[in-house]
């Protein structure tokens, strides 16, 4: 059996603060570095163009599902222990956040309707990334 070390876990309390801040600029790095990825194999390609449909509407979403894997694995990899639970919460702060951001941005009348359906669109892709890489991670990381 594998037992954690009293004194390696204890030792380790500092990640605890850390560890919301590492999540978040982990996976905003990661989310980063592949939307680049995407834009250059894009400009490369010659056929696609910053003002199309896949930049405009595909890419967010596939960027929002890379933050959201991302933040969760971050999450589960980083915690010093009870990491499954301390990832659920941290996803459910982060969908409570998500919802609150959405409320704002559907009540409000300056924003168009495209915009707030893309982050509609983009939050449900986060989360349902976030949540599947719990349950497909879970094994692994109790």
């Amino acid at each position: 059996m594998n037992y954690e070390n009293p004194q390696r876990s204890s030792s380790q309390w500092w990640i605890w603060p850390l560890l919301p801040f590492a999540a978040v600029v982990g996976a905003s790095i990661g989310a980063f570095l592949l939307t680049l990825l995407q834009w250059f194999g894009m400009k490369m390609q010659g056929g696609f163009s910053e003002d199309g449909w896949y930049f405009l509407y595909i890419l967010p979403v596939i960027s929002s599902a890379a933050f959201g894997w991302l933040y969760a694995y971050i999450t589960l990899y980083l915690a010093p222990k009870g990491k499954v639970i301390t990832a659920s919460v941290m996803v459910t702060v982060l969908g409570v956040i998500s919802a609150i951001s959405l409320l704002f941005m559907w009540l409000n009348p300056h924003r168009e309707l495209g915009e707030a359906v893309q982050a509609s669109l983009g939050s449900i892709a986060t989360m349902i990334a976030a949540i599947a890489t719990i349950v497909t991670q879970k094994g692994d990381f109790e």
